[in-house]
C-alpha cells in the first residue's frame, strides 16, 4: 500500500458519506494490514483516533453492523498497534511492568458487532477481536458502541462512574485497570498528553 492512498483516505474520511464507508473502510483496512499497521503509525500516529472520531460521527453502530468483518479487523489492527508502539514508549512499558498481576478484559458492544479483548501479562499488552471466554476473563466494559468508542479514546470523560458504560468483574480492577487504560488511550491518540479517566 502506497502511503499517499492512506493520507488520501484520511483526508477525505470526514467526506464519506454513510453509505460508502462501509465499502471503504473494509478495503483501507485490507490494505493497513498488508502493509503493516506500525509501520503506518510511524508516519500517522494518530490514525487510529482519526477514523475512530469519524466512525463515531457517522452512527458507529450502524457501521459496524453493516461490516463485520471490518469491526473484526479493525479490532485486530488496533491491538496490534497499540501492542506495537507500547514497545517502543518507556513509561508506557514501565506502566505495565508495574501491573501486579496478569488482566485479561473483554470490551463488548450492545448494540453492534464489536467484541474485543486485551491481556496484560509479564510488562506487555496483546488483544485482538472477540472475547475471551467469560471464565477467563477478569473484568469486561459493556456499552453501546460510541461509548466503547469514547472509552478507547481516553473521551469518556465520566470515566468508569458513566452510567452508560456497564461493568462486570470486582471492582479491586479498576485502580489496576486505570493507568493501563491511559497508555492505551495515549497510543490511540498519538500523544503523548495527559489522559484523564475518572474511577
Amino acid at each position: 500500500m502506497a502511503m499517499p492512498e492512506t493520507e488520501n483516505f484520511l483526508n477525505e474520511l470526514p467526506k464519506i458519506s454513510p453509505i460508502e464507508l462501509p465499502k471503504k473502510l473494509m478495503s483501507i483496512l485490507e490494505e493497513i494490514k498488508s502493509y503493516g499497521i506500525n509501520q503506518l503509525l510511524a508516519a500517522y500516529p494518530d490514525f487510529f483516533a482519526i477514523l475512530l472520531n469519524q466512525i463515531k460521527k457517522k452512527d458507529s453502530a450502524a457501521l459496524f453492523n453493516q461490516t463485520p468483518p471490518a469491526v473484526d479487523l479493525l479490532s485486530d489492527l488496533l491491538w496490534e498497534g497499540v501492542a506495537g508502539q507500547l514497545e517502543k514508549r518507556g513509561e508506557s512499558k514501565a506502566v505495565l511492568q508495574k501491573a501486579e498481576r496478569k488482566m485479561r478484559i473483554n470490551i463488548e458492544a450492545s448494540d453492534s458487532p464489536f467484541k474485543s479483548h486485551f491481556i496484560v501479562q509479564e510488562g506487555k499488552i496483546s488483544g485482538g477481536s472477540g472475547l475471551l471466554h467469560f471464565k477467563e476473563e477478569d473484568f469486561r466494559f459493556m456499552g453501546p458502541t460510541e461509548v466503547l468508542i469514547d472509552l478507547l479514546l481516553g473521551d469518556l470523560y465520566l470515566g468508569f462512574s458513566n452510567l452508560r458504560l456497564q461493568t462486570a468483574g470486582h471492582s479491586g480492577w479498576l485502580p489496576r485497570i486505570g493507568p493501563i487504560m491511559r497508555e492505551i488511550n495515549k497510543i490511540i491518540k498519538g500523544s503523548k498528553e495527559e489522559i484523564k479517566i475518572h474511577f
